[in-house]
């Protein structure tokens, strides 16, 4: 479908780009689209694990990095707030080595996931974000932050490291055995949580290190994603699905970007009960708000305007300012709503 760019720009939203959206020069899109933008995303880090740019540390898609370094010199000419997308643990080329990988309980592999569990790519993760953030940019955007489900992650480290909290053997360790005891499964739910919360931690150092390389006037921001969705219980459930910790993002970065309803097609219409649990469920931002960060709705896949006019409504009543939006899912996301939702 022959998508009309300058309708969609025209919504003062942002939108991540691919560079394969643009079909043509940074330098001649940004010509014809400037002047309708008042920010434009781009991915600098897919799921592939490919940087876009000229990386030290990650594996680089060439044939992208000479549009990727023109499309954020321009855009910082041109005065437009650039954003960069850049995915964390949904990182494909990581995942498979089983140093880094997700597994389940019965051993079963995710081939798309590396498990938040892993210090060393936590230092992975703040290079990419240090190289990242010393383009002239305003923010980056951290996709893939959580764990995969509650079922996640039984690998041979979340094995060694949790079982002695549970009084159990690591290779005895199973998610029944978990769950079966109320007090084990807060443990669970904690114990996921710091995780993914001291990961956030270094790459937030890593933003603060780019700002000190750059001396940029303004901070370098990291909007970490969460996912919200019906099939993991909106806000309140992601907290014990994914390891979030809401308070603390706030008072790490400031800055969430909520990805709304990623495994189901459709939202819920204005005026439903399912609606109304929706706009509910997104109160957790106004503590965001409130200590002068940012929150920002976000959905994959908006190619028309009734969606956006969808997104603007919803923002309007849940007291969101900001839309972030893509014209495409990512590229493994067939493999991610079926980690996601599927039976272990």
């Amino acid at each position: 479908m022959k998508l009309n760019y300058r309708e969609f720009f025209m919504q003062k939203m942002v939108i991540v780009l691919k560079p394969d959206d643009v079909e043509m020069s940074a330098k001649e899109f940004l010509s014809t689209y400037a002047s309708y933008m008042d920010g434009v995303g781009m991915i600098g880090k897919g799921p592939t694990g490919y940087a876009m740019y000229p990386s030290r540390t990650a594996p680089v898609e060439e044939k992208h990095v000479q549009f990727f370094e023109e499309w954020v010199e321009l855009t910082h000419a041109l005065g437009i707030k650039s954003v960069i997308g850049m995915d964390l643990y949904t990182d494909t080329y990581f995942a498979r080595d089983p140093k880094y990988i997700t597994m389940t309980a019965t051993g079963q592999k995710m081939e798309h996931q590396i498990c938040p569990n892993r210090p060393e790519f936590w230092e992975y993760g703040a290079e990419v974000v240090k190289e990242i953030g010393s383009y002239p940019i305003e923010e980056i955007l951290l996709f893939g932050t959580g764990f995969i489900r509650d079922h996640f992650c039984f690998c041979d480290r979340c094995r060694n490291d949790f079982a002695p909290l549970v009084n159990q053997e690591p290779n005895r360790l199973t998610y029944a055995y978990i769950t079966e005891n109320p007090e084990y499964h807060a443990k669970w739910h904690q114990w996921r949580s710091e995780k993914v919360h001291e990961g956030l931690t270094v790459l937030q150092a890593a933003a603060r290190e780019a700002d000190e390389a750059t001396e940029r006037e303004e901070p370098l921001r990291l909007a970490v994603e969460v996912l919200l969705d019906p099939e993991t219980g909106l806000s309140e459930g992601g907290k014990k699905e994914y390891g979030y910790d809401y308070a603390k993002i706030g008072e790490t970065t400031g800055n969430v970007l909520i990805n709304l309803f990623p495994w189901s097609p459709l939202l819920p219409a204005k005026g439903t009960s399912q609606y109304t649990d929706l706009v509910e469920s997104l109160y957790f931002t106004n503590e965001f708000t409130r200590r002068g960060g940012r929150a920002s709705l976000f959905r994959w896949g908006v190619t028309t305007l009734e969606q956006v006019h969808e997104l603007k409504a919803l923002a309007k009543d849940a007291g969101i300012e900001r839309i972030v939006t893509t014209f495409h899912y990512p590229s493994d996301y067939s493999r991610r709503r079926e980690s996601a939702i599927g039976n272990y």
